[in-house]
Parts: structure tokens; sequence; C-alpha cells
């Protein structure tokens, strides 16, 4: 399966998928420099992939900083 239909198959983003594949978080296999990635559903079943998708709704879980902490940015006028 593509990139697209294992992120829905382990609820997680497209990207967040990608990038555990590039940091070797995730087996698939990228067979051509401009096509896409392949992953084997029984790679989707594998303890490592539930302990990626758990690390990834824990992190999620927390949220963003919330507005009231945040910096102002501001541009000079001149």
């Amino acid at each position: 399966m593509n990139l697209t239909d294992a992120a829905e198959v382990l609820g997680v983003s497209s990207r967040t998928l990608r990038l555990a594949v590039e940091r070797a978080e995730m087996e698939a296999e990228h067979p051509l420099a401009e096509g896409p990635w392949v992953f084997n559903r029984r790679g989707l079943e594998t303890e490592a992939a539930a302990k990626f998708v758990a690390r990834v709704r824990w992190t999620n879980r927390e949220g963003a900083i919330p507005t009231s902490q945040q910096s102002k940015l501001s541009f000079s006028t001149t």
C-alpha cells in the first residue's frame, strides 16, 4: 500500500509516517527515487508500529503552547 493508505490504517498523518520511515522507525520501501513509498500491511501490525502510534498519540495529547504563553511578534515600522 502507499503512504496515504498506510497512514490512514495507522491513524496518523502522511507526513508523520513519512518522517518515521526516514528515521527508520517504520519499515517501508522506496524502490524508485521519484516513486511512492510502499508499505507491507504486516509491517503495520508489528510491535514497533504499535509503539510508534502510541508515541504519536501521546505527543499529540499534550497539545500546542497556549496562546497566552506565546510571545508577541512585532515588526519595525521604520
